[in-house]
């Protein structure tokens, strides 16, 4: 089972939480044959409980044991980067692309998907119920100057928002309808209910947490929000050298049929609809 010492990280500036992280995740290397553990950075996969799924799944196999920062998707790339995570997970393709093309990663692969969904107040005073088209519902939504709510935390959501709105030509920042949660996934879900506000949001979230949004209708189902996992290169980090295999393995083990079969099992018996999609086989 997860080690669930670790908590979220937040939004640069994150150095020093990241050396309070790398005290509490590598207590003295002169122990570490009594450390067999490795760590993850990610989001919402995290959050909604799949990592830890994984995780078990993983140590039952004979894996060592997978800790995780609780981080979006950019700042996890960042603690990549300064060498105080093993894998990461995240969402937004271009920021891994970057992590890829500068070297921090050894090796990334497509992991699974869900999709980009926008829920909002049931009266729905946008008039976006069943569009597909993203963009189209935030130039409404705009139009109307209706409430809506971002994330603002960097997430792979946030700038798949902040593209969104770039597109568009529409600065959102500072009017009187736009508000910023600087809150991850769920608070941000059960602050836009409390709010009456629109808010773009991962399906397995709003799947998991609907029944605590009853405020909310899910109005617009949108394209697939398709998660990617890096090893990150421990060349570049020395540090991470340390139990290096044991991060090797749990990065094989997800992209792998047993892993893909945990990703795409999961949650399905309690909540009746698929959290997450394992990534199609070529």
């Amino acid at each position: 089972m997860m080690n669930r010492t670790l908590k979220r990280f937040p939004r640069r500036p994150f150095f020093l939480l990241a050396m309070l992280t790398a005290l509490v995740v590598f207590p003295g290397l002169s122990h570490a044959a009594g450390y067999k553990q490795i760590v993850v950075a990610t989001g919402s996969p995290y959050e909604l409980g799949l990592v830890d799924a994984l995780a078990k799944a993983f140590k039952q196999q004979g894996g060592c044991t997978v800790r995780c920062v609780k981080t979006p998707t950019e700042p996890g790339l960042d603690l990549g980067r300064n060498g105080f995570v093993h894998v990461t997970m995240g969402h937004h393709h271009a920021a891994t692309a970057d992590f890829v093309k500068d070297g921090y990663a050894r090796e990334r692969a497509d992991l699974m998907y869900n999709l980009t969904v926008i829920v909002g107040p049931k009266n729905d005073p946008a008039g976006i119920r069943g569009l597909a088209d993203l963009r189209e519902a935030h130039r409404k939504i705009a139009q109307a100057k209706a409430k809506y709510l971002s994330r603002g935390d960097g997430g792979g959501m946030h700038l798949l928002e902040l593209e969104t709105w770039a597109a568009l030509k529409i600065n959102p920042k500072g009017q009187p309808w736009y508000d910023v949660s600087n809150k991850f996934m769920l608070d941000s879900l059960l602050d836009s209910n409390r709010l009456g506000q629109y808010h773009m949001l991962d399906s397995s979230t709003w799947v998991m947490h609907r029944s605590k949004t009853p405020g909310l209708d899910l109005l617009v189902s949108g394209p697939r929000n398709e998660y990617e996992i890096s090893l990150v290169n421990p060349d570049k980090n020395p540090n991470l050298k340390y139990n290096a295999e044991c991060a090797e393995a749990f990065y094989r083990f997800c992209v792998g049929a047993a892993g893909q079969k945990v990703i795409a099992e999961f949650g399905k018996d309690r909540y009746g609809d698929a959290i997450y999609y394992a990534w199609p086989k070529k």
